[in-house]
């Protein structure tokens, strides 16, 4: 019976050194997935932050456009400027009120 025993033992050391080595291995695979997940969640912050810096420039170009700035123009888009300008204190003035 101690000869049955001795192999159950050992067959069990067996199967227990393989689940630790594939523990660790299970570590190190998460360990480097957590990386990955990490360095991705970064590359995705940036692309986002360029996306809304690239919307804040398209916008400020559509603004220009809209404004008519062009060479022979500024002197219109001044005065479009100043109209707006007036129309904002206009309407700060009633706000005051």
């Amino acid at each position: 019976m101690s000869n049955k025993y001795k192999e159950l033992i050992n067959g069990f050391e067996s199967r227990f050194r393989t689940l630790i080595s594939e523990y660790k291995q299970l570590q190190e695979q998460n360990q480097l997935l957590r990386s990955e997940l990490e360095r991705k969640q970064n590359d995705l912050m940036q692309a986002h932050s360029e996306v809304l810096e690239l919307r804040k420039k398209y916008d400020d170009l559509r603004t220009a456009r809209n404004l008519g700035v062009t060479d022979g123009g500024r002197d219109e888009s001044r005065q479009r400027i100043h109209k707006m300008v007036r129309e904002i204190d206009k309407c700060l003035a009633l706000l005051n009120e």
